[in-house]
């Protein structure tokens, strides 16, 4: 589904376009373009979605309402009204995936609970295992539909929510920097010798991570390359502002902190909704504590670590993330096996973040570059398109 430019707000139109991320869904869209006008702030932008999202699940259009329910959830502060949101996500993915053929509900053991997510299984010869893991904000199941067309190619696909994601934080399991440890837990729990892993958005620093100290990881894919936990947050603020907050965080003065921040923090804003969320995601309760927290997801002595083949990508017109990181992490990356970098353009349909857009040419990528190390492997079906929407 081409991205759409409906919302005047840069940050809400991309999550608008979020539920139209792989495959062609006319019945998304028609009711999704219905409810944007209403939509004119954080407030209403909750309001209006929960309203297409409990119309949705009374029409028993389960994963339509599950994907409702999770743009309702987006933008609220952690609470019970937003955890509540996430179950009625979660019972609705499960009613709307119940007769599914192929697909695997999993629960890997970790300190807390459990990592929750699915497996797919490879048709015919199994030629690699893939794992997926999301970033800051999403949902393991809602790249079910990116990741299916894999299997058609040979792969079994294990995509989880690590801490500080989805399934994972409603168990108060919160962001690790360290995410080794879940990639440990889940290799381990299936028993394999060798992974290939993707990292969606802030996963693209994730999966960097966990393969720097993790070998059994052989082939790395961080879509879009991310350094640092700070870079995200520090992008949104207005010209100059970064700086300052920098200085005065590494110098740790809390109260000068809190000052920029709370100036910086306009009504509906991504950079609002970047502070919002990081509290949410590291279980932090203000943003001086979140910062803190964040600052350790950083790649900075970590990446003569790797020692893979790693594909690092970015869009051109990513709204969260910048090219720069590509550039300042393979320069870092002297130890890699190969690197490998693309970026998509605005000419592929493929500029904003994560692709959304034209999902199918980040896949097509993707797999085009595993085909180097998997001699055989269909390659030239790993743009097909597939959907599960209503």
């Amino acid at each position: 589904m081409p991205f759409l430019h409906i919302l005047p707000d840069v940050g809400m139109n991309y999550t608008f376009n979020r539920p139209l991320l792989d495959g062609e869904s006319p019945a998304r869209l028609k009711e999704l373009s219905a409810i944007a006008p209403r939509i004119k702030d954080y407030d209403s932008w909750y309001s209006v979605w929960l309203e297409v999202a409990k119309k949705a699940e009374a029409e028993k259009r389960y994963l339509d309402a599950a994907s409702y329910y999770h743009g309702a959830e987006f933008y609220l502060p952690a609470g019970d009204v937003r955890n509540g949101l996430y179950d009625d996500f979660a019972r609705n993915w499960a009613l709307g995936m119940k007769d599914v053929a192929g697909y695997e509900r999993i629960a890997i053991p970790y300190p807390g609970g459990h990592l929750p997510g699915f497996r797919l299984q490879a048709k015919g010869k199994e030629r690699s295992t893939f794992v997926f893991t999301g970033g800051y904000d999403s949902f393991v199941e809602e790249f079910y539909n990116f990741l299916l067309p894999l299997t058609e190619l040979g792969i079994t696909v294990i995509a989880f929510d690590g801490p500080g994601q989805g399934g994972a934080l409603r168990q108060g399991i919160y962001m690790d920097h360290a995410w080794e440890k879940p990639a440990k837990a889940a290799i381990d729990y299936f028993k394999l010798d060798a992974v290939d892993w993707l990292g969606a958005s802030c996963g693209g620093y994730m999966s960097i991570r966990a393969a720097a100290f993790e070998p059994r990881i052989k082939h790395i894919i961080s879509m879009p390359t991310s350094y640092s936990g700070l870079d995200m947050t520090l992008k949104q603020m207005r010209p100059g502002k970064a700086q300052e907050l920098v200085s005065l965080f590494k110098a740790g003065d809390r109260k000068g902190t809190e000052a920029v921040v709370a100036e910086e923090r306009l009504p509906s804003s991504v950079f609002e909704w970047c502070i919002v969320q990081g509290m949410h995601i590291t279980g932090t309760k203000t943003p001086f504590d979140f910062l803190t927290s964040i600052a350790k997801s950083s790649l900075d002595g970590i990446l003569q670590n790797v020692k893979q083949d790693i594909l690092l990508t970015e869009g051109e017109q990513d709204h969260l993330f910048d090219i720069g990181w590509i550039h300042r992490t393979m320069r870092e990356l002297v130890c890699a096996r190969s690197v490998t970098s693309r970026i998509f353009t605005a000419r592929e349909g493929a500029e904003q973040h994560c692709q959304l857009g034209n999902s199918a040419v980040a896949r097509h990528a993707i797999v085009h570059w595993l085909g180097s190390f998997y001699p055989g492997m269909p390659v030239g079906e790993g743009t097909q398109v597939t959907s599960i929407a209503a």
